[in-house]
C-alpha cells in the first residue's frame, strides 16, 4: 500500500503504520481536523474509528456519514464512534494491555470485514479527569509505535493545546514520531523509540506529568515571558525546536556558536525551562513554525 492522504489540505501523504499526534487549539480546530480525516477515510473505503468525549457520538456519525442517500448504508458501516472515556476506561480504569488489545481487535475486525485499512482518531482529554491508571498513558502511547508499524492502520491522537500543560506535552513529543500542527506534518526530532523511552517514567509518572491545565483562553503563565523574547531569540528557538545542534543553528543564522549559546541561556531564564524538549513544547503552544 502506497502513501495515504489524511484528507487535510496542504498535508502530504503518510504510510500505513503511522501513529501521530495532532495538536490543536479548541473544538473548532479539532472538528476541522477530525472530520477531514474521517471523511477521507470514508471516501477511500477505510474502516474508521472515532473516540471522542466532547461531542455526542451520534452527532459525529451524522456529520461524517451525511444524510441518507445511495451510499449511506456503506458509509455508515465504515464508521464506529465511541466516547473516549468508554474506550480508554473500559474496565473503569486505564490499562495499557486492555487498550492495546482493543486496538488490535479493531484492526483484526476491519481486516475480517474486508477493509484494507483502519483509520482511527482518539481525543485524549479524557486523561485530565485523573481516572485510575491515567499515569500509564504515555507508556501506552510509546508502546503503540511498535504495535502500529506492523498493522494496516493510521492512528491520530488529538491533544488540545488549550487543555494540556507543558509537562504532559513533553511526553506527547517523546511518544509520537510525527506531529500535525497548523496543517503540516512534522517529523518529530524529539521522538524516543519504545526501547529508549525511560522505564523510570512508569514509576514516576504521577509526579513527572501532573494534571496541569491551562485556562480557557490558553494562558499558562508563559505568555508574558514569551512576549519578551527578541526576534533573534525566536529565530534560535525555531532552529533548536527542529532538533538540530547549536552549531547547526549558528550556521543557519550566520552567527557564532557562542551567540547561540548565549541566546539559549537567556531564553531558558526568561521562560523558566530546562530542556530543549520543554522549549519545543512552548514553541508549539505559541505557534512558532518549527518545520
Amino acid at each position: 500500500m502506497n502513501g495515504l492522504s489524511l484528507g487535510i489540505p496542504g498535508v502530504g501523504v503518510v504510510r500505513p503504520g503511522t501513529h501521530f499526534c495532532a495538536l490543536y487549539s479548541g473544538p473548532a480546530e479539532r472538528d476541522r481536523l477530525l472530520y477531514l480525516f474521517l471523511e477521507e477515510g470514508l471516501r477511500q473505503g477505510d474502516k474508521c474509528l472515532c473516540l471522542i468525549d466532547d461531542v455526542e457520538p451520534a452527532l459525529v456519525r451524522d456529520r461524517a456519514v451525511g444524510p441518507p442517500g445511495p451510499h449511506y448504508s456503506r458509509r455508515s458501516a465504515q464508521l464506529d464512534v465511541e466516547r473516549s472515556s468508554d474506550a480508554y476506561l473500559r474496565s473503569g480504569e486505564f490499562s495499557v494491555e486492555d487498550m492495546v488489545s482493543f486496538l488490535s481487535e479493531s484492526v483484526a475486525a476491519a481486516i475480517a470485514d474486508d477493509f484494507d485499512l483502519l483509520r482511527a482518531a482518539g481525543e485524549m482529554s479524557w486523561v485530565l479527569s485523573g481516572a485510575p491508571g491515567w499515569d500509564e498513558l504515555f507508556v501506552y502511547e510509546s508502546s503503540l509505535n511498535h504495535v502500529v508499524e506492523q498493522v494496516p492502520a493510521i492512528l491520530m491522537c488529538l491533544y488540545d493545546l488549550k487543555k494540556f500543560g507543558a509537562e504532559m506535552l513533553v511526553e506527547v513529543l517523546h511518544t509520537h514520531p510525527k506531529v500535525l500542527l497548523d496543517g503540516t506534518v512534522i517529523d518529530n526530532p524529539h521522538y524516543m523509540l519504545p526501547t529508549e523511552y525511560p522505564p523510570a517514567a512508569r514509576a514516576a509518572a504521577a509526579t513527572r506529568y501532573p494534571l496541569v491545565k491551562v485556562d480557557a483562553d490558553g494562558e499558562d503563565g508563559t505568555d508574558h515571558a514569551w512576549a519578551s523574547l527578541t526576534d533573534a531569540e525566536l529565530r534560535v528557538i525555531a532552529g533548536v525546536s527542529q532538533g538540530v545542534t547549536n552549531r547547526r543553528v549558528a550556521e543557519e543564522l550566520s552567527v557564532s556558536r557562542h551567540t547561540v549559546d548565549a541566546h539559549l541561556k537567556h531564553i531558558y531564564l526568561k521562560l523558566d525551562v530546562h530542556s530543549r524538549v520543554e522549549l519545543t513544547v512552548l514553541a508549539l503552544q505559541h505557534r512558532l513554525p518549527i518545520g
